[in-house]
């Protein structure tokens, strides 16, 4: 995995939403921060990234994991990637002895919050324009 394959499709989806993709100030420290200290699951074909997922799985004492990106190129997108790529990260978090996993997700993206009701997230609360899911593992 390269990490600039991953930066490439971020900065390629923040255009492509006007700026609305990831709600930041500074794309780059955000960048900075994922790729010091976040874990990647990702998806490659034919040689190029396709999607990832990108989650902190390092709070061993809450024994929370959190979801802060999940993205998927939008020519593979509606394959069934997307959904493989969650499980397989609540996996991994379920195997190193975490018990929960969190996300936000902004309260009109109808198609991520489905997603991640498929893959067995609930809506645990409202904060603002976004719903908190979370999946017990």
């Amino acid at each position: 995995m390269s990490f600039l394959d991953i930066q490439t499709l971020i900065k390629t989806e923040q255009e492509r939403q006007a700026g609305l993709f990831v709600e930041t100030e500074n794309l780059n420290a955000y960048l900075d921060k994922i790729q010091n200290n976040a874990e990647f699951i990702t998806h490659y074909s034919a040689g190029k990234c396709a999607g990832f997922v990108a989650f902190y799985c390092n709070d061993k004492n809450k024994k929370n994991a959190y979801v802060t990106l999940v993205l998927l190129a939008p020519s593979f997108r509606g394959k069934g990637i997307a959904s493989s790529l969650i499980r397989y990260t609540l996996e991994y978090c379920k195997n190193n002895k975490f018990e929960k996993c969190e996300l936000e997700v902004r309260k009109d993206n109808y198609s991520a919050i489905r997603l991640y009701e498929i893959c067995g997230f609930r809506i645990e609360r409202v904060v603002a324009e976004r719903l908190v899911m979370s999946s017990f593992l």
